[in-house]
């Protein structure tokens, strides 16, 4: 699996434990990527930096570069994707949750 991919899955589960922290298969998910980017990615530190209204940005550190700290983004829209298509409604996650939508009018 590749960073990336590791990095977008993991995210999208920390976004699903978010709004289901109850949800303790969610959570066993969210450690088994977490394992992975530890693990075979050698990251010692991962977390979501910032979050726009379109983006997800998550900051790295370790990794082929040894030590050094990156920061990429998601499209918040795919991140939030898993959580819609399992539990429908939108997400309430995130630093601007509480805007509503009005393109749906």
């Amino acid at each position: 699996m590749s960073l990336m991919d590791a990095l977008f899955y993991w995210l999208q589960m920390k976004w699903i434990v978010s709004e289901r922290p109850e949800d303790d298969a969610a959570k066993d998910t969210l450690t088994f990527f977490a394992q992975i980017l530890s693990e075979d990615h050698r990251l010692t530190s991962f977390d979501v930096s910032s979050i726009d209204e379109g983006k997800v940005y998550i900051t790295y550190t370790g990794g082929a570069d040894n030590e050094s700290s990156r920061t990429v983004w998601f499209d918040r829209e795919s991140v939030e994707q898993l959580n819609r298509d399992m539990f429908g409604g939108a997400s309430s996650c995130g630093a601007d949750s509480n805007l509503e939508d009005d393109e749906e009018d």
